[in-house]
């Protein structure tokens, strides 16, 4: 079946999907555009995909952005924003501010996205600069309308967005996936990843008061408050199972270990079934990393003490 090439949601909001050439990428990340008095488009994906979304962006009639704002830098959100900002050179690129040097000299962040994905960031597209006085630390950005989250533990410079009702939460409320029975809902945390750090973001959105909460993978749901205890639930959930498994012995298949036990015991996973092959081994390659992030967490000593079952 092919793809709309955006959904609208309400009078003024458009979840527009960003297909990767990827088995199982067709449905896993998407930008987010708000229109209205003033045009906001969060996260535009990587640089394969910009074309695509500029596109869209015409096709609705839109020539002008007021701001470009970026929960995050990995190259899955925001790889492509330096080919976007030359479409729109006029429109402020805001991030973190430990977020600015790498978008004005993206070498590290690509070398490190290669490093991390291999042939998914090469899949993605090489990551261009942004001209320097078009990128805004988020501290300095004042647009109307717009209230700021800083929700580090995805990543140490996610921030999250509220526009009018409509709250913009990256990866800093998992990977979300409506299904046609129920949902399907799994942690980001890939290494150095931190629980408190994680659990305390959660805690700072769980306080804001939104009608509905879009993810940057994949759509948006009505019921913020309900998914954000389920995650924050979930995270600590993994946090015991994983202390548990991981002290039973030493195995040299621990990670893909943990994974068959998580998926048929977390009962936010339990929409495994209703995930084609491609999905399901594209969510393996993501939520071994999530492994690998809660094990790497759980190597101080005091972490583990605080889990063992």
């Amino acid at each position: 079946m092919k793809q709309r090439p955006f959904i609208k949601f309400g009078s003024n909001l458009y979840l527009i999907p960003l297909p990767q050439d990827l088995p199982g990428f067709d449905a896993f990340i998407n930008a987010w555009f708000v229109t209205g008095k003033q045009n906001y488009l969060i996260d535009p994906g990587p640089t394969a995909t910009i074309a695509k979304l500029v596109a869209v962006l015409e096709a609705l009639d839109i020539h002008h952005l007021d701001a470009i704002l970026l929960t995050h830098i990995h190259i899955d959100h925001s790889g492509g924003i330096g080919d976007l900002a030359r479409h729109f050179p006029d429109t402020p690129v805001v991030c973190h501010a430990q977020a600015v040097k790498h978008l004005v000299d993206p070498a590290r962040l690509w070398a490190g996205s290669v490093k991390s994905l291999g042939d998914t960031a090469r899949a993605y597209g090489s990551i261009s600069p942004v001209a320097p006085d078009q990128v805004m630390a988020v501290e300095d950005f004042a647009g109307p309308g717009i209230d700021v989250f800083m929700t580090p533990g995805h990543a140490v410079h996610h921030v999250s967005y509220r526009l009018g009702g409509t709250l913009f939460v990256g990866e800093a409320g998992g990977v979300y996936r409506e299904l046609s029975q129920g949902y399907y809902l799994r942690p980001a945390t890939p290494p150095k990843f931190f629980l408190e750090t994680s659990l305390q973001s959660i805690a700072c959105l769980e306080k804001v008061d939104c009608r509905r909460m879009c993810y940057g993978h994949f759509g948006r749901t009505r019921r913020p408050a309900e998914l954000l205890e389920a995650h924050r639930r979930q995270l600590e959930w993994w946090a015991r199972k994983i202390a548990g498994v991981s002290a039973e012995a030493a195995r040299p298949d621990l990670v893909s270990h943990c994974l068959d036990i998580l998926i048929e015991e977390d009962p936010l996973l339990s929409g495994w079934p209703q995930l084609s092959s491609r999905d399901q081994q594209r969510e393996r390659h993501f939520m071994a990393n999530s492994v690998r992030g809660f094990l790497g967490y759980l190597q101080d000593s005091r972490s583990l003490a605080s889990f063992k079952r």
